[in-house]
């Protein structure tokens, strides 16, 4: 085969495609293996192209083995791969984002939105985690007759992206209608505005100012706990608006059910439209933040810096965040590259102790390793009896050695349930009460393989 041409490299990348989703659970698929494009067909070689250096080193970490293995099967033939960076692939890079003050000017009007043009759905990365979510404010942000997901709630902890959601509807909008009334607040700030409107006596021109706009984004419902004439102001200006079929999003930190002290007219109405919740990213959702940033940001972070970032902070996405910046910060004041000791110093200083979680993306390797079972098949979906046993032993380590909460170690396992987890962990611990030489030794290679690591409780006998 001495072929050089884009016709036949597309072609066997197209099969390829077909037959390896099936392979790799569905958010890695999109995440890793989707961004490629066939270059070029040079004998027996497939040249692929990615979209930055990070994309190019996680595939080969992660995933070239089973490609080559996959194309085998398909053509007959062995196949190697070889994955060149084109920049201008990039999938996933942020348009630049337009200065405050263009907004403003677009706008053409006076009415303040509060809104800040830095929050973009194009730069809010999507996983299994907040997909429905991204989904219903797309949907809610692109209606042009009545909306009929109204109200639209969103709830979630603390980091997730709620506000960055929000204030994505808004922007939207405006973009596409500059004479479109759209007022983001929080309910603090409503309450402000309120108590200010009363002591100043202009309670009337408080009540059109909220009366009187197309659309209306509140975060964080759950401060107007308590406060009776704040939730009255807002009932009315709720009603207004919903009668007048303009649009109101609303976000919370916990279920419509969990709000406690709040008028039971105002529950209602939250719970008439479409309630929807984020949950924290799991793992691949925090390494494309991670490849995300650094590829807007042309920081050069490797595999093992974002494996580690991703794999230690795993609570929410504004945490992830905060933890990138510090590290670009202190590469760019430092002038030194973002390694793997530079980004435990950061964990460090940010948690204020000494001690750094075990990564369980690096167990997730060990195991892959000892075991030379590729990692896409534990995440995948095989059962046979081999690579169930390796992702036991894996799922029970994580378990044992991070602080991991189960969903979260079951998402890393291409998103299975935490009672898996359980089985998984328990029958380990059987078979290690009992006795059984196999498993004992191979815990006992495993630890003396993560030496480095300070386990939360040891596994050995």
């Amino acid at each position: 085969m001495a072929q050089f041409d884009l016709s036949s490299a597309t072609a066997i990348w197209s099969e390829l495609l077909e037959a390896f989703k099936s392979q790799i659970p569905e958010q890695s698929f999109a995440t890793w293996i989707q961004p490629l494009s066939p270059q070029r067909l040079e004998n027996n070689t497939l040249v692929l192209a990615a979209p930055s250096q990070f994309h190019r080193e996680w595939i080969e970490g992660h995933y070239v083995r089973n490609i080559e293995t996959a194309l085998q099967e398909l053509r007959g033939e062995a196949i190697r791969l070889k994955l060149n960076v084109q920049p201008g692939k990039t999938p996933n890079s942020a348009p630049p984002l337009p200065h405050v003050r263009d907004v403003t000017e677009k706008a053409e009007t006076s009415f303040e939105t509060h809104l800040n043009p830095r929050y973009q759905f194009e730069t809010f990365i999507e996983g299994d985690s907040n997909s429905f979510a991204r989904a219903a404010c797309t949907a809610v942000a692109d209606v042009v007759h009545r909306c009929p997901w109204n109200p639209l709630l969103i709830y979630g902890g603390t980091g997730l992206g709620k506000t960055h959601l929000l204030q994505a509807i808004g922007n939207r909008v405006i973009s596409r209608n500059k004479t479109h009334r759209v007022l983001f607040v929080s309910s603090e700030r409503f309450t402000q505005d309120f108590i200010q409107s009363v002591q100043t006596r202009h309670t009337t021109d408080f009540s059109h100012r909220y009366r009187s706009i197309d659309l209306l984004l509140v975060d964080d419902i759950q401060f107007f706990a308590a406060k009776e004439r704040t939730q009255i102001e807002f009932f009315h200006a709720f009603n207004t608006l919903y009668q007048n079929g303009k649009r109101i999003v609303l976000t919370s930190d916990r279920p419509v059910a969990e709000l406690a002290g709040f008028d039971k007219r105002l529950i209602s109405r939250f719970d008439s439209g479409l309630v929807t919740n984020i949950d924290p990213p799991d793992y691949e959702t925090r390494v494309a933040i991670l490849q995300n940033r650094a590829d807007v940001d042309h920081f050069p972070m490797t595999r093992d810096v974002a494996d580690f970032l991703a794999s230690n902070i795993t609570a929410n996405v504004r945490e992830l965040e905060g933890a990138y910046v510090t590290l670009a910060a202190r590469c760019q004041l430092m002038r030194v590259p973002p390694t793997l000791d530079l980004v435990r110093e950061v964990l460090r200083c940010r948690n204020g102790n000494n001690s750094v979680r075990p990564p369980a993306e690096k167990i997730l390797m060990m195991v892959s390793d000892h075991f030379h079972v590729p990692i896409e098949s534990l995440r995948g979906k095989s059962r046979k009896k081999e690579i169930v046993f390796v992702r036991m032993i894996a799922m029970t380590l994580m378990t044992e050695w991070t602080n991991l909460s189960l969903k979260a170690i079951g998402n890393m396992f291409g998103g299975r349930d935490h009672t898996t987890v359980i089985h998984s962990r328990d029958t380990i611990q059987e078979r290690k009460a009992a006795g059984d030489q196999e498993i004992l030794n191979v815990l006992r290679d495993l630890q003396h393989k993560a030496g480095q690591f300070t386990p939360a409780s040891g596994l050995s006998g």
